[in-house]
Parts: C-alpha cells; sequence; structure tokens
C-alpha cells in the first residue's frame, strides 16, 4: 500500500513541479504545501514558528527547519510573511493543484481517499514530511504514550502535536496530492507505532541492501549512507560499510539488527493493511488498491516512499 501511495504521489510531484516550473521562482510541491502554504493562509492575522507546526501538521522541530530553508530560498522572510517570490508562488500552486483536481482520470481515486482520509483521527501534512531533518520517522520515538482521551494517537516525539480532525468536512475541499499524503502519513505512521525503525528509510534504502555487501555507489536514491560511521544507519547499527578486498572500494552491508528489521518489515506491512480492512472496511481499501494500481504502474523511477527534506527549502 505505501509503495502505491508514494509512486502516484511522486509521479503527480514530479509531473506538476514541471508544469509549475519550478526552480529558483518557484517553491517545489513539498515546501509549497506545508511552508508557503500556510504562511499565505495566515495572511494579515500573521504565523509564529508554533502555529505554522499546528498548520501544516508537522513537528515543532521540523517547523524551526522548514522556516529557515524557506526563508534562505527567498519564499517567506525570518518573520514568516511572504516575500514576492512567495506571492507568486500562492497563485501559480493554487492553479496548478485545482487543475490536477478537474483530472477525470482521478475521479474514482479522489472519491476513496475521501471517504478514507474523512475516517482518519487526525489531521496530517498535506505533503509527506519526517519529524526533524535528521530524523526520517513520521512522528518521532516513543517518547510520549498514546492518548488516553482520543483514539488513534501514537506514541510519538515530543515536539509532534497531533492535530484533531474537526467535526465539520475537512477533507472534500483538499486537492488530490494532499489526499495522498494524509493517507500514506496515516499508514506511515501505523506502520511505525512501537516498531523500531522508520518505514521511509526501510522502503528507499534498507530494500536495496543485504547481508551480502554490495558497493555503496550502487544503493540508489539519496540514502545518507557515507561510510564514516556518523550517517543514520551506521550509528543506529542497522548497516555497516566496509571496503572491498580486491579494489578497497565501499561496499555496504546490513548488520544482524539491520536483517532483523527487512525480516519484520513484510509482515509489518501485511499487520498495518489487514488492521486498515478491519478499521475502513474491505471494500474500501480494495477500492484504494485498485485505482493506485494502475496510476502507480504507470509511474517512472518514482520512490517506493516520499518524504521530503523541508529544511533544504
Amino acid at each position: 500500500m505505501p509503495v502505491l501511495l508514494s509512486r502516484v504521489l511522486g509521479q503527480m510531484t514530479t509531473d506538476l513541479e514541471a508544469a509549475a516550473g519550478v526552480g529558483p521562482a518557484v517553491p517545489s510541491l513539498a515546501v509549497w504545501s506545508n511552508v508557503v502554504r500556510c504562511v499565505a493562509e495566515a495572511g494579515s492575522d500573521g504565523i509564529d514558528e508554533k502555529g505554522l507546526a499546528h498548520a501544516a501538521r508537522i513537528s515543532r522541530r521540523l517547523a524551526t527547519a522548514a522556516v529557515k530553508g524557506a526563508a534562505r530560498r527567498g519564499w517567506i522572510t525570518a518573520q514568516l510573511e511572504l516575500t514576492e517570490s512567495g506571492e507568486a508562488a500562492a497563485s501559480v500552486w493554487p492553479a496548478e493543484l485545482t487543475g490536477l483536481d478537474a483530472d477525470p482520470a482521478y475521479t474514482a481515486l479522489r472519491a476513496v481517499l475521501i471517504d478514507v482520509v474523512g475516517r482518519l483521527p487526525f489531521e496530517l501534512p498535506h505533503f509527506p514530511a519526517s519529524y526533524g531533518a535528521a530524523d526520517p520517522s513520521a512522528v518521532g520515538g516513543p517518547f510520549v504514550p498514546p492518548s488516553k482521551k482520543a483514539d488513534g494517537v501514537p506514541t510519538h516525539g515530543k515536539d509532534w502535536r497531533p492535530v484533531l480532525r474537526a467535526d465539520e468536512d475537512t477533507v472534500t475541499s483538499l486537492p488530490l496530492t494532499a489526499l495522498l499524503s494524509q493517507t500514506l502519513m496515516a499508514f506511515t505512521i501505523d506502520y511505525e507505532n512501537r516498531f523500531p525503525w522508520p518505514l521511509a528509510s526501510t522502503a528507499t534504502v534498507l530494500c536495496h541492501i543485504s547481508a551480502e555487501p554490495r558497493p555503496l555507489a550502487d544503493v540508489p536514491g539519496e540514502h545518507g549512507i557515507t561510510g564514516n560511521g556518523k550517517s543514520l544507519l551506521e550509528r543506529h547499527l542497522i548497516a555497516v560499510v566496509t571496503r572491498d578486498e580486491a579494489d578497497g572500494a565501499k561496499v555496504v552491508a546490513l548488520t544482524d539488527r539491520g536483517r532483523a528489521v527487512m525480516q519484520h518489515h513484510p509482515t509489518r506491512l501485511e499487520t498495518v493493511e489487514a488492521d486498515w480492512r478491519g478499521r475502513y472496511g474491505d471494500d474500501s481499501i480494495t477500492a484504494l488498491r485498485d485505482a493506485l494500481g494502475p496510476l502507480a504502474s504507470g509511474a517512472r523511477d518514482q520512490p517506493d516512499h516520499v518524504m521530503a527534506p523541508l529544511h533544504v527549502g
């Protein structure tokens, strides 16, 4: 399920960003969705970092990094006001997203996403975002126990505050990309709840490494493994980098802990999807798979999990 969601969202993002002309004058869809949009919608009322974290449904620590990144790129000021570039983005991105929503090719997908997202217990980001700039998990580690007052709120880091879904309709007006994002984030949170390693890292990096060493240069994507012992996977003893005896090139392999994560990964995916079928109904989840399948099969070289690095702006 998360692979289907990610590939479809990834392809939509690629196409939308090409149409929008993302570059020096236009922010990425992720930065628009989770930073610039929130500042624009605050308008004359203004917004601070705490308010941004709430509006974007991201952690306070990620909000701090995201504001610095967006300000550095010139979309907003350090006081969280739109710059001229930010104002321009506020006219470009809504038009692109409205055009996507009007495409009849996505009618069935939109309908089933509205059904699922409308029953999620709390609001989630409009584009998938990690807990922190250096933490690829969805809502942080198990530092805060599950809420006794609100069903569905998992263990999470102290800097993430769940935003419970309001009684009124907050779903049908969402862009299709936001519906995909909230669904993917909800699945990711359920997967990671009391599980030892983030789904995004597992899907995009660990699934491409095994117990047998392979050249570090051949690992696809922005895996972040450096070979100096300081990168995330090395520090947490998930992967180890050594030198090939023949040519001295860096090679990477899973440690015992990394192999344990991968051994339980398929079962964890099956468990969460089974839980979703019980919670949202077999028909809804089957309809979601049926709507995503053809779109995902046409996605070109998209990641198996989308998680945007907001801190780079």
